[in-house]
Protein backbone atom coordinates (compact mmCIF):
# COMPACT_ATOMS: atom_id res chain seq x y z
CA UNK A 1 0.00 0.00 0.00
CA UNK A 2 1.27 3.14 -1.19
CA UNK A 3 1.44 6.59 0.63
CA UNK A 4 -1.01 8.18 -1.30
CA UNK A 5 -3.17 5.52 -1.48
CA UNK A 6 -3.18 5.07 2.97
CA UNK A 7 -3.81 9.01 2.52
CA UNK A 8 -7.27 7.91 0.39
CA UNK A 9 -8.08 5.10 2.87
CA UNK A 10 -7.56 7.43 6.05
CA UNK A 11 -9.63 10.21 4.36
CA UNK A 12 -12.40 7.63 3.35
CA UNK A 13 -12.06 6.65 6.95
CA UNK A 14 -12.13 9.73 8.60
CA UNK A 15 -14.98 11.18 6.76
CA UNK A 16 -17.23 8.32 6.80
CA UNK A 17 -16.65 6.79 10.39
CA UNK A 18 -18.71 9.54 11.86
CA UNK A 19 -20.83 10.13 9.10
CA UNK A 20 -23.62 7.63 9.00
CA UNK A 21 -22.85 5.96 5.39
CA UNK A 22 -20.76 2.79 6.76
CA UNK A 23 -16.73 3.74 7.03
CA UNK A 24 -16.45 -0.37 6.74
CA UNK A 25 -18.20 -0.50 3.46
CA UNK A 26 -16.38 2.44 2.12
CA UNK A 27 -13.35 1.07 2.98
CA UNK A 28 -14.30 -1.95 1.15
CA UNK A 29 -14.66 -0.13 -1.96
CA UNK A 30 -11.71 1.62 -1.52
CA UNK A 31 -9.65 -1.06 -1.51
CA UNK A 32 -11.48 -3.31 -4.16
CA UNK A 33 -10.58 0.13 -6.35
CA UNK A 34 -7.13 0.07 -5.28
CA UNK A 35 -6.56 -3.61 -5.61
CA UNK A 36 -6.15 -3.80 -1.88
CA UNK A 37 -6.16 -7.49 -1.01
CA UNK A 38 -4.32 -8.62 1.84
CA UNK A 39 -4.92 -7.66 5.51
CA UNK A 40 -7.95 -5.29 4.83
CA UNK A 41 -10.13 -6.01 8.03
CA UNK A 42 -7.06 -5.28 9.94
CA UNK A 43 -5.40 -1.84 8.24
CA UNK A 44 -9.37 -1.00 8.45
CA UNK A 45 -8.53 -1.32 12.29
CA UNK A 46 -5.26 0.45 11.93
CA UNK A 47 -7.30 3.16 10.20
CA UNK A 48 -10.09 3.11 12.90
CA UNK A 49 -7.66 3.56 15.96
CA UNK A 50 -6.87 7.09 14.54
CA UNK A 51 -10.58 7.87 14.76
CA UNK A 52 -11.15 6.28 18.35
CA UNK A 53 -8.25 9.22 19.16
CA UNK A 54 -11.16 11.61 16.85
CA UNK A 55 -13.77 10.85 19.50
CA UNK A 56 -11.58 11.44 22.68
CA UNK A 57 -10.53 14.35 21.27
CA UNK A 58 -14.02 16.02 20.31
CA UNK A 59 -15.65 14.24 23.51
CA UNK A 60 -12.32 15.01 25.85
CA UNK A 61 -14.33 16.52 29.18
CA UNK A 62 -16.56 13.60 28.75
CA UNK A 63 -14.13 10.75 28.28
CA UNK A 64 -11.96 11.86 31.15
CA UNK A 65 -15.26 12.01 33.46
CA UNK A 66 -16.07 8.63 32.61
CA UNK A 67 -12.26 7.78 33.46
CA UNK A 68 -12.77 9.27 36.67
CA UNK A 69 -15.89 8.10 37.83
CA UNK A 70 -14.91 4.57 36.50
CA UNK A 71 -11.95 3.95 39.43
CA UNK A 72 -14.03 5.89 41.87
CA UNK A 73 -16.80 3.50 41.22
CA UNK A 74 -14.43 0.74 41.65
CA UNK A 75 -13.44 1.92 44.69
CA UNK A 76 -16.89 2.32 46.02
CA UNK A 77 -17.71 -1.05 45.42
CA UNK A 78 -14.37 -2.15 46.75
CA UNK A 79 -15.95 -0.54 50.21
CA UNK A 80 -18.86 -2.50 49.82
CA UNK A 81 -20.59 0.61 49.28
CA UNK A 82 -21.93 -0.14 45.73
CA UNK A 83 -21.88 1.41 42.57
CA UNK A 84 -23.37 4.75 43.87
CA UNK A 85 -24.91 5.45 40.44
CA UNK A 86 -26.52 8.83 42.05
CA UNK A 87 -23.41 10.08 42.67
CA UNK A 88 -22.92 11.29 38.97
CA UNK A 89 -24.65 10.83 35.82
CA UNK A 90 -21.20 9.31 34.20
CA UNK A 91 -21.50 6.16 36.14
CA UNK A 92 -24.95 5.54 34.53
CA UNK A 93 -23.23 6.31 31.54
CA UNK A 94 -20.48 3.17 32.24
CA UNK A 95 -22.92 1.00 33.14
CA UNK A 96 -25.19 1.34 29.80
CA UNK A 97 -22.01 1.97 27.54
CA UNK A 98 -20.87 -2.03 29.04
CA UNK A 99 -24.37 -3.09 28.64
CA UNK A 100 -24.98 -2.11 25.25
CA UNK A 101 -21.26 -3.27 24.24
CA UNK A 102 -22.03 -6.77 25.68
CA UNK A 103 -24.45 -7.96 22.54
CA UNK A 104 -21.25 -6.54 20.17
CA UNK A 105 -18.82 -8.18 22.10
CA UNK A 106 -20.04 -11.84 21.34
CA UNK A 107 -21.07 -10.95 17.63
CA UNK A 108 -17.70 -9.77 17.43
CA UNK A 109 -15.76 -12.81 18.53
CA UNK A 110 -18.28 -15.61 17.01
CA UNK A 111 -18.20 -13.97 13.70
CA UNK A 112 -15.02 -12.31 13.40
CA UNK A 113 -14.73 -14.89 9.96
CA UNK A 114 -17.57 -13.99 8.56
CA UNK A 115 -17.30 -10.26 8.76
CA UNK A 116 -13.68 -10.61 7.53
CA UNK A 117 -15.55 -12.34 3.86
CA UNK A 118 -17.77 -9.89 3.84
CA UNK A 119 -15.29 -7.00 3.43
CA UNK A 120 -14.79 -8.61 0.06
CA UNK A 121 -18.43 -8.79 -1.30
CA UNK A 122 -19.39 -5.57 -2.88
CA UNK A 123 -22.57 -7.06 -3.08
CA UNK A 124 -23.19 -7.70 0.68
CA UNK A 125 -21.85 -3.93 0.82
CA UNK A 126 -24.85 -2.77 -1.38
CA UNK A 127 -27.48 -4.51 -0.05
CA UNK A 128 -26.18 -3.39 3.31
CA UNK A 129 -25.98 0.03 2.52
CA UNK A 130 -29.52 0.17 1.09
CA UNK A 131 -30.75 -0.92 4.70
CA UNK A 132 -28.67 1.87 6.14
CA UNK A 133 -30.12 3.93 4.24
CA UNK A 134 -33.49 2.79 5.07
CA UNK A 135 -32.46 3.18 8.63
CA UNK A 136 -31.66 7.01 8.72
CA UNK A 137 -34.96 7.48 6.82
CA UNK A 138 -36.55 6.05 10.34
CA UNK A 139 -34.60 7.74 12.27
CA UNK A 140 -35.05 11.30 10.54
CA UNK A 141 -39.08 10.86 11.23
CA UNK A 142 -38.53 8.85 15.10
CA UNK A 143 -36.14 12.49 15.94
CA UNK A 144 -39.04 14.93 15.85
CA UNK A 145 -40.56 13.33 18.68
CA UNK A 146 -37.86 12.06 20.94
CA UNK A 147 -36.92 13.84 24.18
CA UNK A 148 -35.10 10.95 26.60
CA UNK A 149 -31.22 11.86 28.22
CA UNK A 150 -28.94 9.33 28.03
CA UNK A 151 -28.49 9.30 32.08
CA UNK A 152 -32.20 7.71 31.64
CA UNK A 153 -31.70 5.15 29.64
CA UNK A 154 -31.64 2.04 31.58
CA UNK A 155 -29.96 -0.88 31.11
CA UNK A 156 -32.61 -2.86 29.29
CA UNK A 157 -32.81 -0.19 26.63
CA UNK A 158 -28.96 0.30 26.34
CA UNK A 159 -28.94 -2.95 25.72
CA UNK A 160 -31.46 -2.82 22.37
CA UNK A 161 -29.01 -0.49 21.44
CA UNK A 162 -26.21 -2.30 21.74
CA UNK A 163 -28.27 -5.27 19.54
CA UNK A 164 -28.67 -1.96 16.92
CA UNK A 165 -24.94 -1.54 17.24
CA UNK A 166 -24.16 -5.30 16.48
CA UNK A 167 -25.68 -5.11 13.22
CA UNK A 168 -22.99 -2.85 12.04
CA UNK A 169 -20.05 -5.50 12.41
CA UNK A 170 -20.75 -6.60 8.40
CA UNK A 171 -19.71 -3.67 6.15
CA UNK A 172 -21.92 -1.02 4.59
CA UNK A 173 -24.17 -1.12 7.36
CA UNK A 174 -23.33 2.08 9.45
CA UNK A 175 -22.60 2.03 12.81
CA UNK A 176 -23.29 5.55 13.92
CA UNK A 177 -26.36 5.26 11.84
CA UNK A 178 -27.33 2.13 13.42
CA UNK A 179 -26.63 2.88 16.93
CA UNK A 180 -28.19 6.54 16.54
CA UNK A 181 -31.49 4.83 15.43
CA UNK A 182 -31.55 2.71 18.44
CA UNK A 183 -30.72 5.62 20.69
CA UNK A 184 -33.91 7.44 18.77
CA UNK A 185 -36.30 4.10 19.05
CA UNK A 186 -35.38 4.17 22.60
CA UNK A 187 -36.27 7.78 23.43
CA UNK A 188 -33.33 9.75 23.71
CA UNK A 189 -33.73 13.00 21.64
CA UNK A 190 -31.33 13.24 18.70
CA UNK A 191 -28.40 14.92 20.29
CA UNK A 192 -27.93 12.69 22.90
CA UNK A 193 -28.22 9.62 21.18
CA UNK A 194 -25.58 10.58 17.92
CA UNK A 195 -23.05 11.41 21.65
CA UNK A 196 -24.30 7.46 22.83
CA UNK A 197 -23.22 6.45 19.73
CA UNK A 198 -20.16 8.32 19.78
CA UNK A 199 -19.41 6.87 23.31
CA UNK A 200 -20.19 3.28 22.06
CA UNK A 201 -17.87 3.47 19.43
CA UNK A 202 -14.99 3.76 22.47
CA UNK A 203 -15.08 0.02 23.73
CA UNK A 204 -16.41 -1.56 19.98
CA UNK A 205 -13.18 0.05 18.12
CA UNK A 206 -11.22 -1.36 21.46
CA UNK A 207 -12.69 -4.89 21.22
CA UNK A 208 -11.47 -5.64 17.32
CA UNK A 209 -7.87 -4.13 18.13
CA UNK A 210 -7.70 -6.98 20.70
CA UNK A 211 -9.55 -9.76 18.91
CA UNK A 212 -7.35 -8.66 16.08
CA UNK A 213 -4.02 -7.72 17.46
CA UNK A 214 -2.06 -10.82 15.40
CA UNK A 215 -3.24 -9.57 11.92
CA UNK A 216 -2.11 -5.88 12.63
CA UNK A 217 1.25 -7.08 13.70
CA UNK A 218 1.50 -8.76 10.10
CA UNK A 219 -0.17 -5.67 8.43
CA UNK A 220 2.30 -3.23 9.97
CA UNK A 221 5.08 -5.50 8.96
CA UNK A 222 4.03 -6.06 5.27
CA UNK A 223 3.34 -2.34 4.80
CA UNK A 224 5.54 0.38 4.28
CA UNK A 225 5.55 2.46 7.94
CA UNK A 226 4.88 5.92 6.43
CA UNK A 227 1.85 4.77 4.34
CA UNK A 228 0.59 3.33 7.97
CA UNK A 229 1.43 6.76 9.75
CA UNK A 230 0.03 8.82 7.31
CA UNK A 231 -3.74 6.74 6.89
CA UNK A 232 -3.69 6.84 10.88
CA UNK A 233 -2.84 10.87 11.30
CA UNK A 234 -5.40 11.33 8.13
CA UNK A 235 -8.38 8.98 9.84
CA UNK A 236 -7.68 10.72 13.11
CA UNK A 237 -7.55 14.49 11.73
CA UNK A 238 -10.52 14.26 9.12
CA UNK A 239 -12.31 12.00 11.82
CA UNK A 240 -11.91 14.92 14.45
CA UNK A 241 -13.91 17.24 11.72
CA UNK A 242 -16.46 15.20 10.72
CA UNK A 243 -17.83 14.50 14.37
CA UNK A 244 -18.28 18.61 14.56
CA UNK A 245 -19.84 18.51 10.93
CA UNK A 246 -22.52 15.56 11.83
CA UNK A 247 -23.12 16.70 15.10
CA UNK A 248 -23.83 20.45 13.22
CA UNK A 249 -26.03 18.33 10.68
CA UNK A 250 -28.19 16.07 13.27
CA UNK A 251 -29.08 19.86 15.40
CA UNK A 252 -30.45 20.89 11.82
CA UNK A 253 -32.30 17.65 11.35
CA UNK A 254 -30.92 16.74 7.54
CA UNK A 255 -30.10 13.14 8.35
CA UNK A 256 -32.16 12.06 5.33
CA UNK A 257 -29.80 13.32 2.91
CA UNK A 258 -27.28 11.12 3.69
CA UNK A 259 -29.94 8.05 3.09
CA UNK A 260 -29.95 9.05 -0.05
CA UNK A 261 -26.36 9.19 -0.68
CA UNK A 262 -26.04 5.71 0.79
CA UNK A 263 -28.87 4.39 -1.59
CA UNK A 264 -26.64 6.57 -4.69
CA UNK A 265 -23.67 4.66 -3.69
CA UNK A 266 -25.59 1.49 -3.26
CA UNK A 267 -27.16 1.65 -7.14
CA UNK A 268 -23.63 2.46 -8.28
CA UNK A 269 -22.13 -0.82 -6.67
CA UNK A 270 -24.73 -2.89 -8.28
CA UNK A 271 -24.34 -1.01 -11.76
CA UNK A 272 -20.75 -2.32 -11.47
CA UNK A 273 -21.59 -5.55 -10.35
CA UNK A 274 -23.67 -5.90 -12.92
CA UNK A 275 -20.78 -4.89 -15.25
CA UNK A 276 -22.56 -2.08 -16.68
CA UNK A 277 -18.97 0.10 -16.12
Amino acid sequence: MSVLEAFVLGLVQGLTEFLPVSSSGHLAIASAFFGITENNLAISIILHLGTFLAIVAAYFKTVINLIKEFFLMLWDLIRFKGACLNKSKYRRYIIYIIVATIPTGIAGYFLSDYVEEAFGSLSIIAVMLVITGLLLLISSRIAKRTKGHIENLGPVRSFIVGLFQTCAIFPGLSRSGTTMTGGLVMGLKKEEALEFSFLLAIPAILGSVVLKLKDIAQAIAQTDPVAMLTGFATSLIVGYLSIKLFNATVKKGNIVWFAAYCWIVALILILKIGGYF
